[in-house]
């Protein structure tokens, strides 16, 4: 392989490479460390959802979320150690990713048991498509109560992520085994990872505008159950995936980013990508684990729900009465 090569090496051809090299070695050990911390986080969290909070409807959703984070430095140790694995890893985390911003949706709607009682619960409070990313200026929309429509378009805007992304990187490996397709390629009218590229990124926005919009109109009717934290926790999955890799990729196309041996700037990039998001994932964990380990206190719909029939029924009897004294 030639110097400053595009192409991901073989180990046999990193490896003796990196014999002398100390600061890729710490940085590969810290990787490591990092790893088996984020595994270990991953085991008490489960130890907790499975004994301690094990009545929770949403446990088997919530554990879906937590295991995003071991795979995804799991994904990304192997990427480092394993170059020529890096597309595998890319579809395994890309479809994960895709995956959680529904389930992190179906764990909303699970805190009010189901959609029905979603929308009589959220029946008083407003709610907008005003927001970020796609329609945060949009002066020209309104609140409203949410509406069951409301509420399919925000699931439609989270399944096509789900969908999109698996079918995009399935389309991509396939391209990649028949020699047509590398993801140290410009992008250009030429590369067709640059179409189905375009395709993810409208995707994931729409996707977060529907998830942000749905979590700004829920939090304020779940204040003790740090809604906003489980958000993040799987948002910042996103930026840091994707925004980082394309700013690394950015910097390694105008040469900021220097080749080193056989490894060109792309390849470089992506060590670098991967090196960060092995910390970025471990933090994130933390922040995970802060904002799913814990006994959520149960949402009063139905003590509220019994309040409204009541209610419901004095008025009714209240109607009859001077229906009664009318007619005498």
């Amino acid at each position: 392989m030639s110097n400053c090569s595009e192409e991901f090496p073989y180990t046999s051809i990193l490896y003796p490479e990196l014999d002398n090299n100390t600061s890729v070695i710490v940085i590969g050990v810290l990787a490591l460390i990092l790893l088996v911390l984020t595994l270990v986080i991953y085991a008490e969290e489960l130890w907790f959802m499975c004994r301690v909070n094990s009545l929770t409807p949403n446990r088997n959703l919530v554990i879906f979320i937590l295991t995003l984070f071991p795979v995804l430095s799991l994904c990304c140790v192997i990427g480092l150690l394993v170059p020529r694995s890096t597309i595998l890893m890319e579809f395994i985390t890309s479809t994960l990713r895709g995956i959680s911003i529904l389930v992190y949706l179906m764990i909303l709607i699970g805190y009010f048991d189901n959609e029905d009682k979603l929308l009589v619960e959220m029946s008083d409070s407003p709610f907008s498509f005003r927001s970020p990313p796609c329609c945060c200026c949009c002066i020209c929309i309104h609140g409203s109560p949410i509406t069951r429509k409301t509420l399919r378009i925000i699931k439609v805007l989270c399944i096509q992520l789900a969908a999109i992304r698996p079918f995009t990187m399935l389309i991509l490996v396939l391209l990649w085994v028949d020699n047509k397709y590398e993801l140290t390629d410009t992008m250009s009218t030429s590369n067709p990872g640059t179409f189905f590229q375009f395709i993810n990124i409208a995707s994931l926005l729409l996707a977060m505008w529907g998830a942000i919009a749905m979590t700004t109109a829920t939090e304020k009717r779940l204040p003790e159950s740090r809604i906003r934290a489980k958000f993040l926790s799987v948002q910042l999955t996103m930026v840091f995936s994707d925004a980082q890799k394309a700013l690394l990729t950015l910097l390694a196309s105008r040469d900021v980013i220097a080749c080193v041996d056989t490894r060109g700037p792309l390849v470089q990039a992506y060590r670098y990508h991967y090196a960060l998001l092995v910390l970025e994932t471990f933090l994130l964990s933390l922040l995970a684990r802060y904002a799913y380990r814990f006994q959520d206190p149960p949402y009063q719909y139905d003590e509220l729900g019994k309040e409204k029939s009541e209610m419901g029924s004095i008025k009714t009897s209240e109607t009859d009465l001077r229906n009664y004294n009318t007619n005498a």
